[in-house]
């Protein structure tokens, strides 16, 4: 009975390691490296439909995709920057490009509240956006400034604030 009890002890301490293990490394292990292909900065974007880069000094582009659950736990995120965003005067614009149809791009943003222009049908793999979410902080001619990937770090979040005028205070 002992020998039974101890063994079922052990088989528990050893699923319980590998669930713990899984949660800490899910993240790095489902998450790309980057590529060579990867928008980074300096890069040249193409210009896209409907935007007109030299519009604003700068535009901070999110890539996003309808089912991408990266995308839906960043939400909150982008739903405080643009919040805070639109406190501040900078003249930086948000805009939303996503690959899908403008019917499911219309159901993303309403589930999500983003209130953000949004365009749809934007091919991503011409902006050299590997994944989503994406965002690409670009200048007036459309250079990449910067470019964060996947769900953000609580620093990249306050470096992307930063980089669009606003503040977490």
């Amino acid at each position: 009975m002992v020998a039974k009890i101890e063994r079922i002890a052990n088989v528990a301490v050893i699923v319980v390691a590998l669930v713990m293990g899984w949660v800490f490394l899910k993240d790095r292990l489902l998450t790309a490296p980057p590529q060579a292909n990867e928008v980074k900065a300096g890069d040249k974007l193409t210009p896209l439909k409907s935007w007109n880069w030299s519009a604003h000094d700068r535009t901070l582009v999110l890539a996003l995709r309808k089912g991408c659950h990266f995308c839906e736990d960043s939400a909150p995120f982008y739903q405080r920057l643009v919040g805070k965003h639109a406190d501040h005067g900078a003249n930086v614009a948000i805009v939303a490009i996503f690959p899908d149809p403008a019917d499911a791009v219309n159901e993303v943003v309403k589930s999500e509240g983003l209130q953000v222009q949004a365009l749809a049908g934007v091919p991503l793999d011409e902006l050299k956006v590997s994944g989503t979410p994406t965002l690409i902080l670009v200048d007036k001619t459309g250079t990449v400034l910067n470019a964060w990937l996947g769900v953000l770090s609580p620093r990249q979040e306050l470096e992307v604030m930063k980089a669009v005028g606003a503040s977490e205070n």
